[in-house]
């Protein structure tokens, strides 16, 4: 059964010209990388993760810039505590999971995932979660440069 539902999952990945390579995993029976929008160095993985037959895994993050992570920890205790506060506030509601990496004192790399199980598995919810992953990753990085600016010459990193 995971068998047929990865080959589907791949074919969606291809129709929507969004699939980029297959990867290997030891953790995962299937591993596939979309690039989100394409052609855009932007990456999403879809892990089939080995202890689970039930279910897959959408899972990117983005890696603050060193300008931008600077940024951050140059604000007063207030005011980081306020911003980061902000973010967690506002994607809390969303189906997406998401952590904070090292820990949200040392804002290093915001991590999403979203959990589909096979009993409610269609297109249109599967391409639904790999959209809400991508806008969680659009959000850190507007609110970095709404609060920082662009800083010339260093984007976010894009973690996958």
């Amino acid at each position: 059964m995971k068998e047929e539902i990865a080959k589907k999952v791949r074919d969606w990945l291809v129709e929507e010209g969004i699939y980029k390579d297959k990867i290997a995993d030891e953790n995962a029976d299937f591993h596939f990388l979309a690039e989100v929008p394409p052609n855009s160095r932007q990456f999403i993985d879809v892990i089939f993760p080995k202890n689970r037959e039930d279910m897959l895994v959408i899972a990117s993050g983005i890696k603050l810039s060193d300008d931008h992570y600077r940024s951050v920890m140059s604000l007063g205790d207030a005011k980081r505590e306020e911003l980061l506060w902000e973010i967690r506030f506002k994607i809390l509601f969303l189906e997406t999971g998401f952590q904070i990496l090292p820990n949200a004192r040392d804002p290093q790399l915001f991590q999403f995932t979203r959990e589909i199980y096979f009993d409610g598995l269609n297109k249109n919810l599967f391409m639904d979660a790999i959209r809400q992953v991508h806008k969680c990753k659009l959000f850190i990085i507007w609110m970095m440069q709404r609060s920082f600016g662009g800083h010339e010459g260093s984007d976010l990193i894009m973690y996958r």
